[in-house]
């Protein structure tokens, strides 16, 4: 571009959903078309550009089919003429956690420098909303300006279409909204007078654009480029007297004057002028959950352990790791995750998940089980008797359920020589029940097909069991050993205790808990309406009474542990089948619940309600790398082209008047002005999208018929309860323990503690291999104060950095005292360190 001021600068660009009303495979057929013709207009047209719509793995998919390109992709992109990046794949903004936001802009990154370069504009053009913690995660990687759409609320009026976005930890982005969207100068008539009246009518509604170019987004979903855009812009620039270039949105950067710009703080859920689309917080919550369980698993135990393991002698785990991050990030694309797409999109989405969650699970498995002692090899000692190592993945030291697979390898020997079967395998048929250190546990039989058993009579074994104080990122090891039968006592009680905690079931199914001095009636009520709407919006049918509960049943089981449980099965009117089970165990202050819903009714909304016991101004709730203090006071939406929703998105939890209602994975959530914590647990459409919604006056996508939104497969989610718990500890109670078997010759000895975190104000938000030896430690202050870190590691430290997220090293403090690393996290900042441990064979405890 000129080096003189641009007054309008016109991009040529394609927004490539991956997948969306058409598979991945129907897309790409056409994404090779696309990409084959925008390399053709390269080499005719010197002053061309054009925008790869801000991904990376889009290069990735065309390669795949056209490897022979490649070079001629990575001159271009040298050149500055073709844009990749910074994202991996364009992601929702809210649904994803924080930190495969990140995960995804280090992959674009990786990949699009890869190929000659990566574009260093946060271009968001079609998410549903922006969380406000957004300006620090793109400040951390140097990108801005931020190029977006949707989102705003009334501050669009007094903010204009630039101005300056500012987190909750004070960073901040320039942010340029795009008024008409991503596609106002999409598919220019052939006619280049036709072509120029269209764009000065462009022009007109986006209004004056102060100190910086007016951007005319040349492109629109899956379209072929256009290629006459040179007398185009040379015949508007002759029609206006204004300097008309056609460009990148990289030209931005040097091209807007930050100076006097407005300020916005706070998340972007608002639909001034573009639709918002929050039903998609509610669709298809099977996939919300499936992708929730792959990040724990990689978040909360593959990374952290494959990066602690690696500085006591286990294998480089990364490919693995990247391995699994890849596939899952597919998933993230913003009509994937948001479950807005064709049937045949989300089941191919449920087999990406599947590989990922499995492949973290194995490699945490293999890190563990060397860790505990059985070596490369990891055999299994052939008994039914077995000491077990149960793991933290906290940075503090924890009590809680957990349940242990009995499973042996080899599971069996056959030859001419040998024959033989683990005896774990076939327990069921010789174990009548099992003790650890001689108390018992609880033992169950296991209804999941992909257990290995060998005889269709001997199921595959779990026990359950509260294990105590188990250290900070280290393990407990006990004794397992069979036994005399200690069964579950059945009966239709209607109360269960442990310690300070009770749940008692009420005659309407609902539950009355008391936690310590609090208690609360009413808990875990239906409620079931009828929904006319869509996989964007949750539509309420007028007059529709709502469903009701018709019968009512209520099973107690209890366990010589101290472990009860209550199961509550509520059956419908519509035939709908609710059962909530209610957990509670010795020394843990908190409800656990496991709900199944069975015979969804079809075009309904299933919520389950909390009252708190009083009204509420103000809650707290987790979002993106903080907590956020939400209103119940309704949205002014008069001038919105899409009403408000009452719900909201959330990242895990939802706290009022003290209750803490955990529901990972379910991320939709209202809070009512009395007082009532609302989470939806199933909702249900058979339409893509559907025309004339009264939530949603302007289309929103094709109208194609999804059977598979139904849900007819109902839907099984974990919740928790709990009373004014941090933000780390209820981080902990998602991840749980993991048990594995150990072995004579442990690389980590039991009750030794690899890391600490205090204070326990702060939240260990990531811990991963990082490059060479390194480990990469990312802690979050959630608090309005800045918070003084003290990480206490298990190893000897050969070196630390402080770093940006991005990995790039910053000038920020911090000290080594030892084996501890002391650094100060500002208010609702992260905080990011790489440390080098000197790697050790053994680590003892200290």
């Amino acid at each position: 571009m000129a080096d003189h001021p641009v007054d309008i600068l016109l991009v040529s660009h394609t927004h490539w959903d991956r997948e969306w009303y058409r598979t991945f495979e129907a897309f790409r057929a056409r994404l090779v078309d696309t990409v084959d013709r925008v390399l053709e207009l390269l080499g005719e047209d010197p002053g061309w550009k054009f925008v790869l719509d801000g991904q990376s793995i889009v290069v990735e998919d065309y390669l795949a089919v056209r490897p022979g390109r490649r070079a001629d992709l990575e001159q271009v992109v040298r050149d500055r003429r073709l844009a990749l990046g910074p994202w991996y794949v364009q992601p929702d903004s809210l649904l994803p956690a924080g930190e495969s936001l990140v995960r995804n802009l280090l992959e674009g990154r990786r990949v699009a420098e890869s190929m000659g370069g990566c574009s260093t504009v946060a271009y968001v053009p079609d998410s549903f909303g922006h969380p406000a913690q957004f300006p620090q995660l793109f400040a951390g990687f140097g990108l801005g300006p931020m190029v977006y759409w949707r989102g705003n609320g009334d501050e669009l009026d007094r903010l204009g279409p630039i101005y300056r976005w500012v987190a909750p930890d004070g960073s901040s982005v320039l942010t340029y909204q795009l008024g008409r969207g991503y596609f106002a100068a999409a598919v220019l008539p052939r006619d280049t007078d036709a072509a120029v009246e269209g764009l000065l009518g462009v022009l007109d509604r986006l209004g004056p654009v102060e100190r910086a170019p007016a951007l005319l987004m040349n492109g629109i979903d899956h379209m072929l480029p256009d290629d006459h855009t040179a007398a185009v812009a040379a015949a508007l620039a002759q029609r206006t007297g204004l300097d008309v270039a056609r460009g990148l949105l990289d030209d931005l950067v040097d091209a807007i004057d930050p100076s006097g710009r407005g300020d916005h703080r706070g998340e972007l859920l608002g639909a001034r002028t573009a639709n918002l689309l929050p039903g998609v917080w509610s669709a298809r919550l099977d996939l919300k959950l499936a992708n929730r369980r792959a990040e724990r698993a990689l978040l909360g135990w593959a990374e952290p352990w494959a990066a602690l393991g690696h500085a006591l002698g286990t294998p480089d785990e990364r490919p693995s790791l990247h391995t699994a991050w890849r596939t899952l990030l597919q998933n993230h694309a913003h009509d994937s995750i948001c479950g807005c797409s064709q049937d045949e999109v989300h089941r191919q989405m449920h087999t990406r998940f599947a590989s990922t969650t499995e492949l973290a699970a194995q490699t945490t498995g293999r890190v563990l089980e060397r860790l505990a002692g059985l070596g490369v090899e990891r055999r299994v000692p052939r008994s039914t008797e077995l000491d077990l190592a149960v793991f933290n993945p906290s940075p503090f030291r924890r009590t809680d359920v957990v349940r242990i697979p009995l499973d042996g390898f080899p599971v069996f020997f056959m030859s001419d020589i040998t024959q033989d079967i683990h005896p774990l395998t076939v327990a069921a048929g010789s174990v009548a029940g099992y003790t650890i250190d001689g108390a018992p546990v609880r033992v169950i039989q296991s209804d999941d097909p992909g257990r290995v058993r060998m005889l269709e009579s001997l199921p595959a074994l779990d026990v359950e069991l509260v294990v105590a104080d188990v250290p900070a990122f280290g393990y407990r090891r006990l004794r397992l050993t069979p036994a005399g039968a200690s069964p579950d006592e059945h009966d239709q009680g209607r109360d269960i205790t442990a310690g300070s905690v009770t749940v008692h079931a009420a005659d309407d199914g609902t539950l009355r808990v008391r936690i310590g001095d609090r208690e609360l009636a009413g808990l875990a009520a239906i409620e079931h309406v009828a929904d006319r709407g869509d996989s964007y919006d949750f539509d309420p049918v007028p007059d529709d009474p709502g469903d009701h509960v018709q019968a009512v049943d209520v099973r107690r089981e209890r366990h010589p542990s101290g472990i009860e449980r209550l199961a509550v099965t509520r059956t419908m009117a519509s035939g709908t089948v609710v059962r909530v089970e209610a957990r509670v165990a010795p020394g843990i202050e908190r409800v656990d619940l496991h709900v199944d819903v069975e015979h969804p009714a079809p075009d309904h909304r299933l919520r389950l309600c909390f009252p708190t016991g009083a009204p509420v101004d103000t809650f707290r709730a987790a979002t993106t790398f903080d907590t956020a203090l939400r209103s119940t006071t309704p949205v002014d939406d008069a001038s919105w082209v899409h009403p408000a929703p009452r719900t909201f998105p959330h990242q895990g939890w939802v706290e009022a008047n003290g209750l803490c209602v955990a529901a990972p994975g379910l991320p939709e959530a209202e809070v009512t002005a009395d007082g009532v914590i609302a989470i939806t647990v199933l909702r249900t459409f058979g339409w893509l999208a559907r025309f004339q919604l009264g939530t949603r006056p302007v289309p929103a996508g094709p109208a194609l018929p999804t059977p598979d939104g139904q849900l007819p497969g109902g839907i099984a989610a974990e919740l928790a309860l709990r009373v004014a718990a941090p933000e780390a500890v209820l981080q902990a109670d998602e991840l749980g323990l993991r048990a594995v078997p150990a072995g004579e010759q442990p690389l980590l000895a039991p009750g030794a503690s690899l890391l600490t975190l205090e204070p326990g104000t702060l939240v260990l938000s990531t811990l991963k291999p990082g490059d060479a030896s390194e480990c990469v430690l990312r802690v979050l202050n959630p608090t309005g104060d800045p918070v003084d870190a003290a990480v206490a590691l298990g190893v000897p430290v050969r070196g630390v950095r402080s770093l940006r997220l991005d990995e790039s090293p910053d000038d920020a403090d911090v000290e080594v005292d030892g084996s501890t690393l002391r650094f100060t996290v500002g208010p609702h900042a992260l905080r990011t360190i790489a440390f080098t441990p000197a790697h050790e064979r053994t680590v003892a405890a200290r």
